[in-house]
Protein backbone atom coordinates (compact mmCIF):
# COMPACT_ATOMS: atom_id res chain seq x y z
CA UNK A 1 0.00 0.00 0.00
CA UNK A 2 1.06 3.57 -0.56
CA UNK A 3 1.48 6.34 2.00
CA UNK A 4 -1.61 7.45 3.92
CA UNK A 5 -1.72 10.78 2.06
CA UNK A 6 -1.87 8.96 -1.27
CA UNK A 7 -4.78 6.69 -0.34
CA UNK A 8 -8.24 7.36 -1.74
CA UNK A 9 -11.55 7.02 0.09
CA UNK A 10 -13.99 4.61 -1.50
CA UNK A 11 -16.13 7.50 -2.83
CA UNK A 12 -13.13 9.24 -4.45
CA UNK A 13 -11.93 5.89 -5.78
CA UNK A 14 -15.35 5.22 -7.31
CA UNK A 15 -15.33 8.65 -8.98
CA UNK A 16 -11.88 8.11 -10.47
CA UNK A 17 -12.71 4.56 -11.56
CA UNK A 18 -16.06 5.59 -13.01
CA UNK A 19 -18.03 2.96 -11.09
CA UNK A 20 -20.64 3.25 -8.33
CA UNK A 21 -19.46 3.38 -4.72
CA UNK A 22 -21.55 0.30 -3.97
CA UNK A 23 -19.56 -1.62 -6.57
CA UNK A 24 -16.31 -0.51 -4.93
CA UNK A 25 -17.59 -1.78 -1.57
CA UNK A 26 -18.60 -5.07 -3.17
CA UNK A 27 -15.16 -5.49 -4.77
CA UNK A 28 -13.50 -4.82 -1.40
CA UNK A 29 -15.74 -7.36 0.36
CA UNK A 30 -15.00 -9.95 -2.32
CA UNK A 31 -11.26 -9.30 -1.98
CA UNK A 32 -10.89 -8.25 -5.61
CA UNK A 33 -9.30 -4.94 -4.64
CA UNK A 34 -7.11 -4.30 -1.63
CA UNK A 35 -8.16 -1.68 0.92
CA UNK A 36 -7.46 -0.70 4.50
CA UNK A 37 -10.04 0.54 6.95
CA UNK A 38 -8.94 3.81 8.59
CA UNK A 39 -11.22 5.66 11.02
CA UNK A 40 -14.21 3.71 9.79
CA UNK A 41 -13.58 4.42 6.09
CA UNK A 42 -12.12 2.19 3.43
CA UNK A 43 -8.91 3.67 2.05
CA UNK A 44 -7.67 2.35 -1.29
CA UNK A 45 -4.32 2.69 -3.01
CA UNK A 46 -4.62 4.47 -6.39
CA UNK A 47 -2.73 1.57 -8.00
CA UNK A 48 -5.88 -0.50 -7.49
CA UNK A 49 -7.51 1.55 -10.27
CA UNK A 50 -5.66 -0.75 -12.67
CA UNK A 51 -6.98 -3.93 -11.02
CA UNK A 52 -8.67 -6.34 -13.39
CA UNK A 53 -11.97 -6.28 -11.43
CA UNK A 54 -12.09 -2.46 -11.51
CA UNK A 55 -11.49 -2.21 -15.25
CA UNK A 56 -14.10 -4.90 -15.86
CA UNK A 57 -16.64 -3.12 -13.62
CA UNK A 58 -15.96 0.24 -15.27
CA UNK A 59 -16.68 -1.27 -18.71
CA UNK A 60 -19.97 -2.66 -17.44
CA UNK A 61 -21.13 0.57 -15.77
CA UNK A 62 -20.23 2.84 -18.70
CA UNK A 63 -22.73 2.81 -21.57
CA UNK A 64 -21.29 1.74 -24.89
CA UNK A 65 -20.82 4.45 -27.50
CA UNK A 66 -22.26 2.07 -30.10
CA UNK A 67 -25.68 1.93 -28.46
CA UNK A 68 -28.33 4.20 -29.85
CA UNK A 69 -30.22 6.39 -27.40
CA UNK A 70 -33.68 5.13 -26.54
CA UNK A 71 -36.48 6.69 -28.50
CA UNK A 72 -38.66 8.93 -26.43
CA UNK A 73 -42.34 8.07 -26.36
CA UNK A 74 -44.68 10.96 -27.10
CA UNK A 75 -46.71 12.03 -24.07
CA UNK A 76 -50.03 11.16 -25.70
CA UNK A 77 -48.86 7.64 -26.54
CA UNK A 78 -47.45 7.18 -23.02
CA UNK A 79 -50.81 8.11 -21.50
CA UNK A 80 -52.60 5.50 -23.63
CA UNK A 81 -50.21 2.68 -22.72
CA UNK A 82 -50.67 3.00 -18.95
CA UNK A 83 -50.12 -0.35 -17.31
CA UNK A 84 -52.44 -1.29 -14.46
CA UNK A 85 -50.92 -1.48 -11.00
CA UNK A 86 -50.75 -4.94 -9.43
CA UNK A 87 -53.75 -4.16 -7.23
CA UNK A 88 -55.85 -2.88 -10.16
CA UNK A 89 -55.70 -6.08 -12.16
CA UNK A 90 -56.64 -8.16 -9.11
CA UNK A 91 -59.86 -6.25 -8.42
CA UNK A 92 -62.90 -8.38 -9.11
CA UNK A 93 -65.47 -7.11 -11.59
CA UNK A 94 -68.34 -7.87 -9.21
CA UNK A 95 -67.89 -8.02 -5.45
CA UNK A 96 -69.92 -10.93 -4.14
CA UNK A 97 -69.12 -10.65 -0.43
CA UNK A 98 -67.78 -7.90 1.79
CA UNK A 99 -66.79 -7.81 5.45
CA UNK A 100 -66.73 -5.13 8.11
CA UNK A 101 -63.37 -4.25 9.65
CA UNK A 102 -64.21 -6.31 12.77
CA UNK A 103 -65.29 -9.32 10.69
CA UNK A 104 -62.16 -9.15 8.53
CA UNK A 105 -59.98 -8.92 11.65
CA UNK A 106 -61.69 -12.07 13.00
CA UNK A 107 -61.00 -13.97 9.79
CA UNK A 108 -57.31 -12.92 9.70
CA UNK A 109 -54.54 -12.43 12.22
CA UNK A 110 -54.75 -8.68 11.62
CA UNK A 111 -56.12 -6.38 14.30
CA UNK A 112 -58.88 -3.89 13.51
CA UNK A 113 -56.25 -1.14 13.53
CA UNK A 114 -54.10 -3.20 11.16
CA UNK A 115 -57.01 -3.73 8.77
CA UNK A 116 -57.69 0.03 8.81
CA UNK A 117 -54.02 0.80 8.08
CA UNK A 118 -53.92 -1.72 5.22
CA UNK A 119 -57.02 -0.10 3.74
CA UNK A 120 -55.39 3.35 3.95
CA UNK A 121 -52.17 2.15 2.31
CA UNK A 122 -53.98 0.25 -0.44
CA UNK A 123 -52.95 -3.25 0.61
CA UNK A 124 -56.65 -4.07 1.00
CA UNK A 125 -59.51 -2.99 -1.22
CA UNK A 126 -62.90 -1.97 0.01
CA UNK A 127 -65.58 0.70 -0.06
CA UNK A 128 -67.10 2.96 2.54
CA UNK A 129 -70.86 2.77 2.86
CA UNK A 130 -73.15 5.77 3.39
CA UNK A 131 -72.53 5.77 7.16
CA UNK A 132 -68.73 5.83 6.63
CA UNK A 133 -68.13 2.21 7.68
CA UNK A 134 -65.70 0.20 5.58
CA UNK A 135 -66.73 -2.92 3.68
CA UNK A 136 -63.69 -5.00 2.74
CA UNK A 137 -63.89 -7.07 -0.44
CA UNK A 138 -63.79 -10.85 0.05
CA UNK A 139 -61.38 -11.08 -2.90
CA UNK A 140 -58.68 -9.71 -0.55
CA UNK A 141 -58.59 -13.13 1.12
CA UNK A 142 -57.02 -14.55 -2.06
CA UNK A 143 -54.19 -11.98 -2.27
CA UNK A 144 -50.93 -13.75 -1.24
CA UNK A 145 -49.95 -11.21 1.44
CA UNK A 146 -53.37 -11.55 3.04
CA UNK A 147 -53.83 -15.27 2.33
CA UNK A 148 -50.93 -16.11 4.63
CA UNK A 149 -52.70 -14.25 7.46
CA UNK A 150 -56.06 -16.04 7.16
CA UNK A 151 -57.04 -18.08 10.20
CA UNK A 152 -57.79 -21.54 8.81
CA UNK A 153 -60.42 -22.25 11.46
CA UNK A 154 -62.35 -19.04 10.65
CA UNK A 155 -62.66 -19.26 6.87
CA UNK A 156 -66.28 -18.48 5.93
Amino acid sequence: MAKKSELLSSSKFSTKAGIPASTVSKLIREGKIKAVKKSGKWMIDPSQLKAKAVTKASKISKPSAKKKPAKSVPKKAAAKTKKPTPREDKKPAVVKKAYSIAEFAEITYLTEKGVTEWLKTGLLTGQQDASGDWRIDAANLEVPNVRRLVREDRIP
